[in-house]
């Protein structure tokens, strides 16, 4: 049935929702498009009140890279950081009063983010403000936000001190009265003091993400290791850019996820793995017995990701690949591994790699340096079906690499298992061409081919498209070119 036109002056359906539907609605945009929606008609006047997100975030400064430097900072450069923060305490006073104004009463918040480029001292009265505010009137859940340092969190250096630093006494340190809410579900906490009262009470935490936290007159270690066990249904952990962090036990409660991002001086992690589904680690050359996964003999994890960053492969030491050896020991009992780094491995380093006996779904995402590093890794993926390389240009090429032996490529998982590649970013470069003549032509029983190539020319994407055709060895598979 046609839709009555506009001129027939019938409503339009949208508006003949409930407020409270059409505020959940709005909830899922930016506070200010929503903002703006909720003024489109006088219908809508009153739906902003039943919009139960409030996410902000500050503009970035053109001088954000002086606001670290403390003292040094010329009254300019702190006028126009000032002038940045009042945008967004305006911006979040406005969303949290109209939200009331609206309602005529106090309406309970579902969830608060405020992202902050910095935290000068005339700010934090009002997060201060904030946080009571929405502490004070939140009911069945609440999901808090704060980010007090945009910008990269790992700057690949080993020591959190060598990272740009807050002016002294500058971080923002959180109210002790958050740590003992029964509302908060999730909790994620950037570049601030935790400020840790004597009794934890977060009953029902779930989600817990603690980035570059300061500790305060207590040591990291012990102020994040207390906070972790104060939440008895955590199952969402991620630790990130906590740089004096060295050791982490998670043995009472079984967590769904665990991500540990650019954590470089940790020395040991022990989990109760019983009822993990999601590994992340990202960071340098992980120590010899970093993971200890405990609550299952078989340790299976249904996915696996790791980053490694901060690692030559040319220059690495025999003592670095056997520690990434025995991290992957850890793991290869994994069914979906994802494997990042910009230089895909030279096969010498994947002497001692384990074998990864349920591995059925691998990525490798970076700059493709030789053919035989990959080749050195699907010897040890007997049963991978599914393969995805998301291509990058190298870092370094170090010359020209060696031809591969093409007899090798004839491994198992290809010839008998793999049923789906797909190349995303494929430029067609030799290396690149090389790797996927080998692999479609050993690929025996593909069902699935799909290539994204880079952005080139029609006529040249054409002739990639021409070479690969005539690759492909398994003439039925389905072919996608995008």
């Amino acid at each position: 049935m046609a839709l009555a036109s506009p001129s027939s002056g019938s409503r339009d359906r949208l508006s003949d929702l409930p407020d409270d539907v059409l505020g959940h609605v709005l909830s899922f945009l930016p506070t200010k498009p929503a903002g703006r929606a909720a003024a489109l008609s006088r219908r809508w006047r009153h739906v902003f009140s039943n919009v139960n997100t409030v996410s902000l975030e500050e503009q970035a400064s053109a001088s954000a890279n002086t606001i670290y430097h403390g003292w040094n900072t010329t009254y300019h450069d702190s006028h126009e950081t000032q002038t940045h923060s009042a945008a967004l305490l305006k911006d979040v006073w406005s969303a949290l009063l109209c939200r009331r104004r609206c309602a005529g009463f106090h309406v309970p918040l579902r969830r608060l983010r405020v992202a902050f480029n910095s935290c000068p001292g005339w700010n934090r009265r009002h997060v201060d403000q904030w946080l009571s505010y929405v502490l004070r009137h939140s009911r069945k859940e609440l999901h808090l936000d704060l980010c007090f340092r945009l910008g990269s969190t790992c700057a690949h250096r080993g020591h959190d001190d060598d990272m740009p630093r807050l002016a002294p006494g500058s971080w923002y340190q959180l109210p002790r009265g958050l740590f003992s809410s029964t509302t908060l579900r999730s909790l994620c906490l950037s570049y601030c003091t935790l400020n840790l009262p004597a009794a934890i009470n977060l009953p029902f935490l779930e989600t817990l993400r603690l980035t570059g936290v300061d500790h305060g007159d207590t040591s990291r270690s012990s102020s994040i290791q207390r906070l972790i066990a104060s939440c008895p249904c955590l199952l969402d952990l991620t630790l990130e850019a906590n740089n004096k962090l060295q050791k982490v036990s998670i043995l009472d409660k079984r967590l769904r996820r665990f991500a540990l991002w650019c954590c470089h001086s940790i020395k040991r992690v022990d989990i109760d793995a019983s009822e993990l589904v999601s590994l992340d680690y990202r960071g340098t050359v992980p120590p010899e017995s970093l993971l200890a996964l405990h609550g299952t003999p078989e340790k299976i994890i249904p996915l696996c990701t790791v980053d490694f960053c901060k690692i030559d492969y040319r220059m690495m030491a025999q003592r670095d690949g056997i520690k990434i050896n025995s991290f992957f020991e850890e793991i290869s009992n994994t069914k979906r591994l994802h494997l990042h780094h910009p230089q895909i491995p030279f096969s010498y380093n994947f002497q001692g790699l384990p074998l990864f006996p349920n591995l059925t779904q691998l990525a490798l995402q970076g700059g493709i340096q030789s053919p035989d590093g990959l080749r050195g890794i699907l010897e040890q993926t007997p049963n991978l079906q599914v393969l995805w390389l998301m291509m990058e240009f190298p870092v370094d090429t170090y010359g020209k690499p060696k031809p591969p032996n093409e007899a090798t490529f004839s491994v198992p998982c290809l010839q008998h298992r793999v049923r789906e590649i797909n190349m995303i970013h494929y430029q067609g470069d030799e290396l690149q061409s090389t790797v996927a003549r080998l692999l479609l032509g050993n690929a025996l029983v593909l069902e699935r081919l799909c290539v994204v190539f880079a952005k080139g020319s029609l006529q040249v994407q054409a002739g990639r498209k021409k070479d690969i055709h005539r690759w492909v060895v398994a003439t039925d598979a389905q072919q996608f070119f995008l």
